[in-house]
């Protein structure tokens, strides 16, 4: 029996970690239980903890974004392809630059147009797709878009390729 306390000896109250934590985080005593309310505000509180989208996340947004506009064969430059067909990159990132400043970002982009299709129409839904997918999704405020046609995509004439002639 040497492992009891004498009777008169005060025994620890057990501690209840999220309740301290959330105690702590409203400033309410830890003895005394937190109101539902104070803990929702020390959850919800944005002074809690910090996060950060990286340039590369936000660069994956505006590509993909691209790549849904009709009309849009490639991003990136003809040298830019050619590089990355050399090198272990990341294809999704290719064509696209941004620039993220506080809670604003600056976008460029740099698209290969399929021909036959209008390249100011295709520029301009390109910018707006990219501004709204970006700010959907990171809750970012995109502060310009820029567009630069480097290339256009000719495709092949099929009735060329079934009679042989070239």
């Amino acid at each position: 029996m040497a492992d009891q306390q004498p009777p008169d000896t005060p025994q620890p109250a057990p501690t209840d970690q999220p309740a301290a934590a959330a105690a702590a985080a409203t400033g309410q005593p830890v003895g005394q239980a937190p109101s539902d309310a104070s803990v929702a505000d020390a959850v919800a509180d944005p002074r809690a903890g910090e996060f950060e989208i990286g340039d590369t996340v936000i660069a994956k947004i505006a590509h993909m974004a691209c790549r849904e506009v009709d009309g849009v064969h490639a991003l990136g430059g003809a040298t830019s392809r050619a590089l990355s067909s050399l090198r272990v990159a990341d294809s999704r990132t290719q064509g696209v630059a941004v620039d993220v400043r506080g809670d604003g970002v600056d976008v460029d982009i740099t698209l290969v147009v399929t021909y036959g299709r209008s390249i100011p129409e295709v520029a301009q839904a390109c910018r707006e797709r990219v501004r709204d997918s970006i700010e959907t999704t990171t809750g970012l405020t995109v502060k310009t878009v820029n567009v630069v046609v480097g290339d256009i995509f000719f495709p092949e004439d099929p009735a060329a390729g079934e009679t042989g002639q070239a």
